[in-house]
């Protein structure tokens, strides 16, 4: 079990450059390059201009809007408190953010696809040999005297695997935008004091997501056999078996890794549960 806290990490500017605006993260768990199962999950920082073409991805992506609007494509944005899940193999965007503030707590990861995912280091590295032949804007790449453009993290990926990039057939057409305030919450009949929104099961993977509720005093258990949890801190403060953790802190449990967190505070937390491929 792994637990870091978001307030205690500085935010690394200028990480990614394949797409067009000044993103900064502060990259909270990694995976194993070249694993199926391999993932990043950051929170990512927009203050200005942000925008990136009609794409779609050889992985899986979660975000969750913990401040401030994200627009996905022309007539849909995630407002604050919304998640998106972005199926691999669907399209979406163009995307494009008017330099409204906003943070984003954000999870790509290989889909059931098993295809896998370019790590962040990869992507950096890719960026910068590609820079050194050509040009990134606008979400595109264009090399020094070739006759036309394409999608930047494509180029990327293609320098990188140094073979053709691939996309699984897509199991849902476009992305699900999902509005958690709109759900109920649940009262667990087992555990006083604990309440859940279940907010959805994808894939034969499975991917589940949900929303957890503790009042103070409360005590709930989290982790699941065959599979990675991720709980990010909504709101909150309590203690675990590793010390106190509080709004913003994280979590991450394989397989057999159990956590019991004890509320102080009134807490919600976000639970991402990803079975092994």
């Amino acid at each position: 079990m792994q637990v870091v806290h978001a307030a205690d990490l500085a935010w690394s500017e200028k990480e990614e450059r394949h797409r067009e605006g000044g993103l900064a993260f502060k990259n909270l768990f990694r995976g194993e390059n070249g694993d199926p199962n391999n993932f990043r999950l950051v929170l990512s920082r927009n203050g200005g201009e942000y925008q990136s073409p009609h794409h779609r991805h050889n992985f899986d992506q979660i975000r969750f809007c913990v401040s401030g609007p994200a627009n996905i494509a022309p007539g849909k944005t995630l407002e604050e408190g919304d998640i998106g899940y972005f199926p691999e193999g669907a399209f979406y965007g163009p995307q494009h953010d008017h330099g409204r503030p906003r943070v984003t707590l954000v999870m790509q990861f290989g889909g059931a696809s098993g295809l896998g995912y370019m790590s962040s280091d990869q992507l950096r590295r890719g960026t910068e040999e590609l820079e050194a032949l050509g040009t990134f804007g606008g979400g595109r790449y264009r090399r020094h005297g070739a006759g036309g453009d394409r999608d930047s993290y494509e180029a990327i990926w293609e320098h990188v695997f140094q073979r053709p990039i691939a996309y699984p057939p897509a199991r849902y057409t476009d992305p699900l935008l999902i509005r958690p305030a709109a759900f109920e919450w649940r009262a667990d009949r087992m555990l006083p004091g604990v309440r859940r929104k279940d907010l959805g099961s994808f894939t034969e993977r499975p991917l589940k997501l949900a929303f957890v509720a503790l009042d103070p005093g409360a005590v709930m258990e989290l982790g699941e056999s065959n599979a990675m949890t991720l709980v990010f801190v909504m709101e909150g403060e309590g203690a675990c078996g590793q010390g106190a953790w509080k709004q913003h802190s994280a979590f991450r449990l394989d397989d057999d890794d159990r956590l019991a967190l004890q509320a102080a505070t009134p807490t919600q937390a976000l639970v991402i549960c990803a079975g092994r491929l």
